[in-house]
């Protein structure tokens, strides 16, 4: 599964064990299980640790760059990447988003 930092804590998160997707379509920020409130603890599938010493691929998610040093067998530069533009939603996403928040909404009600 695809890792990524948290925005908040900046530590390494699976985007499959807490909120990241419905995080990206409402473009809000990005937390690990322990630091979004609706789940509030580390999952302990993996140690918890810095991202720092991991780079981003061009989709955003975390790669360990002392593994691709290891996996190429040489050291890698990382170039700074430019500003990307931001990214439009299309309305029809929006609405599916927000059926999704109102759903989520009623079965943690229930």
């Amino acid at each position: 599964m695809p890792l990524f930092s948290c925005s908040k804590c900046n530590c390494v998160e699976e985007t499959a064990l807490c909120r990241y997707w419905g995080a990206r379509l409402r473009q809000t920020a990005v937390l690990c299980s322990a630091c979004d409130p609706t789940i509030g603890k580390w999952h302990g599938e993996f140690p918890r640790e810095s991202a720092d010493g991991f780079v981003n691929d061009r989709d955003g998610f975390l790669l360990d760059k002392r593994a691709v040093e290891r996996w190429l067998g040489q050291p890698i530069e990382i170039l700074p990447r430019p500003n990307p533009r931001p990214r439009t939603v299309h309305p029809s996403v929006r609405a599916q988003v927000s059926a999704l928040d109102t759903a989520e909404h009623s079965i943690e009600a229930a």
